[in-house]
């Protein structure tokens, strides 16, 4: 922690510097200062503030996702403590990582639960990312660090939980507006991108809302600090999201609603979209993502015993390869995961007396998901996947419950429990002539106890115990090839974690109007059975139970506003070891640090500031055959500064217009997460201009 200390204290001077005068010169300014650890959160139970869930939670809303200009979902995920992008830089390629568990090169889970709109997401191929969707459709992200999140979630999320929520007609409907239209421009220098978007609101009679939207987004491969073009790095896409909702009997939380969106990038592309390291060599992929979800909320008119929310999905992640002759003989090949999935959950509220509440959560889910790889020879023969590349089902059910006792604002304890099965079915993958007729079944109980107690108005401390499990997948139970076998018998992996934190929540100390807000977490998740595809000798299984691993790490968030001015930063600490080698993992981050400064005026509209990135120098790797830059490679530390402006007009002609210009890479520095198998972008300018009306 020594390399630590000399930054975390220039982090709190930074942010403490300017408040005195701040809180003098503005202590009768109009509070306008928007405080993300005062966000309600909405994915870790009954709704609360982010800074009174005993879970480490950060959250984007609309303001934030429209700032940040996003050309990936990974440009909006970087910015949170503990979380970070790993393996590509384009939107094909990137992977995720939450506190030093992702997508390692040769991993076939990412230990991470993506949903969208509650649907869960989930992708892998050889050389490929984990999501492909387009930052535009979103109007929330949710990321809930550790593996506590599961009991609501699903086994598997031992790093954590992303929940993405889609916009909705009633985010651009004033009241007793029967239609809103919002059209988007944007564009950056750097790699020559421009990015349309359309919406329509409509509400044609009361308690009808729709919404349709359409995305296009083009940009070529940018160009690293250094100058040099950044292969994998461009985007093509076009979306479309169209979404309803029917509330019943004029009551808002009794409704249907429905969503669909569809996501397809359709161009020629390196085949390596995590690193590039197939050279030249061109092929073209049409991937198509689709998301269907048809749901009903009924509170039945505010019963506190029932709350009912349900919901039926289906869900297609399709990648369709052409002109592939450098592979092989092949006219074509398809990787598809294809999903049907259903959810029931049901809020009850308990009134114990004085100042004591209960929330109970009881839920169920179940999940199909057929994974297939057609590959056509250009013979015209179909070989149903590979050996490494297996088809198989997968079909899910899971049960769970959390209760939440509440006394005042000073107490909540939070304990939970879910149970999992799991069943896997081989596909007709032939591998020396044969066809596995395997049928494998898991299950896994999944605790945890949480609690955060209120010393003070102003202090707070919290913690949480957890153990989550994951159950081995089609590709980890399958794989096979004529010299090494399957491994029906792997065991699931299990995580035992344990958070500790405390909170800060200072109003009017400084000044009138000025508020405070802190929250650090400290963890540790000790993983054993960890699943790893391993080089070894004939007749032993790609896929085994050899590893223990020790994540542990601290994460910091601090605010402070006084009128318009604000001052926000967080910062990351993370370790990673094989428990039984004692080597490094190579998926551990850099230690790194975010400040942003700023200043709103709610009267003009007018709101701009900075931003710092900061990362140490990564050298805790573990170097091998196979280490390459984003695993097993050191990365020396770097600075990076940004600076964002925004103008709304509040009056007049030009009311309901929204200016934004962004500078990325000011300086145009050369650099590399690192856990990034690419060079970042250099110097970037966006414009956006967009208009509501």
């Amino acid at each position: 922690m020594k390399k630590t200390r000399p930054m975390l204290l220039l982090g709190t001077a930074l942010i403490a510097a300017p408040i005195q005068a701040w809180a003098q010169d503005d202590a009768d300014s109009p509070d306008v200062t928007r405080m993300t650890l005062d966000r309600m959160v909405i994915s870790a139970g009954t709704e609360k503030v982010a800074i009174d869930t005993p879970q480490a939670v950060s959250v984007l809303d609309q303001e934030d996702i429209d700032q940040i200009q996003a050309t990936t979902i990974g440009d909006l995920l970087e910015g949170m403590p503990g979380v970070n992008v790993q393996g590509g830089v384009g939107q094909l390629g990137q992977g995720f990582n939450i506190r030093g568990m992702g997508t390692a090169i040769g991993d076939s889970d990412n230990r991470i639960l993506l949903t969208v709109d509650g649907v869960t997401k989930f992708y892998e191929q050889y050389r490929m990312g984990a999501l492909f969707t387009e930052p535009e459709l979103y109007k929330r992200v949710e990321v809930l660090r550790g593996p506590a999140s599961s009991t609501l979630y699903g086994a598997g999320a031992l790093a954590g939980v992303i929940n993405f929520t889609t916009k909705d007609a009633s985010d651009f409907l004033s009241d007793g507006d029967p239609l809103a239209v919002r059209l988007k421009a944007a564009t950056e220098t750097n790699a020559e991108a421009h990015t349309l978007s359309g919406i329509v609101a409509a509400q044609p009679v009361e308690g009808v809302e729709l919404l349709g939207s359409y995305n296009y987004r083009r940009s070529d491969d940018y160009k690293s600090g250094n100058g040099e073009t950044v292969a994998a790095s461009a985007t093509l896409s076009d979306s479309w999201l169209v979404k309803g909702r029917v509330s019943i009997g004029g009551n808002r939380k009794h409704a249907i609603w429905a969503s669909y969106q569809d996501w397809i990038s359709d161009a020629p592309q390196v085949y390596d979209q995590i690193s590039a390291a197939t050279g030249a060599s061109l092929m073209r992929r049409r991937v198509h993502d689709k998301t269907a979800v048809l749901g009903y909320d009924n509170d039945f008119d505010g019963s506190k015993l029932f709350n009912v929310e349900a919901q039926v999905a289906y869900s297609l992640s399709k990648v369709h390869q052409t002109e592939t002759n450098f592979l092989g003989p092949l006219a074509y090949s398809d990787f598809s995961y294809e999903s049907w999935q259903a959810k029931v959950q049901n809020t009850s509220e308990f009134d114990l007396g004085g100042d004591w509440k209960t929330f109970l959560i009881l839920g169920g889910q179940w999940s199909l998901q057929e994974r297939r790889n057609p590959r056509v020879a250009t013979n015209g023969t179909v070989t149903p996947g590979a050996g490494t590349h297996p088809e198989g089902d997968m079909t899910r059910y899971g049960l769970y419950g959390q209760l939440e006792i509440v006394w005042s604002d000073k107490l909540t304890i939070m304990p939970g429990v879910r149970v999992d099965w799991n069943d896997l079915k081989s596909g007709a993958t032939v591998v020396g002539g044969t066809v596995l007729t395997d049928k494998v079944k898991d299950s896994g109980v999944s605790p945890k106890l949480a609690a955060l107690y209120n010393l003070t108005p102003w202090f707070g401390l919290f913690g949480s115990v957890a153990r989550t499990v994951r159950m081995p997948n089609v590709d980890e139970i399958f794989t096979r090839s004529a010299t090494r076998p399957n491994n029906p018998d792997l065991r699931p992996e299990k995580s035992d974690n344990y958070e500790v934190g405390f909170t800060f929540s200072f109003d009017d100390t400084l000044g009138k109007g000025d508020r405070f807000r802190a929250k650090t977490t400290l963890f540790q998740n000790d993983v054993k059975d960890l699943i790893v595809n391993v080089a070894a000798a004939t007749g032993t299984p790609y896929f085994q139970n050899i590893n223990r691993s020790r994540f542990k790490g601290l994460e910091v968030e601090a605010e402070y506003g006084v009128g318009g001015f604000f001052a926000r930063g967080n910062a990351s600490f993370i370790d990673g070891k094989n428990r039984l080698t004692g080597d490094y993992l190579n998926t551990i981050p850099a230690n790194d640090y975010r400040l942003t400064l700023g200043y709103a005026d709610a009267a003009t509209g007018l709101s701009g500031g900075w931003t710092g990135e900061f990362a140490e120098r990564q050298d805790k790797v573990t170097p091998g055959s196979f280490a390459s830059a984003g695993s097993g490679l050191p990365t020396p530390g770097y600075s990076v500064h940004n600076l964002f402006f925004a103008f709304k007009p509040q009056s007049g002609p030009a009311k309901g217009f929204e200016f934004r210009i962004a500078v990325d890479n000011v300086f145009d520095k050369q650099y590399r997460r690192h856990l990034s198998a690419l060079a970042a972008e250099g110097q970037n300018f966006k414009f956006t201009v967009a208009n509501t009306f």
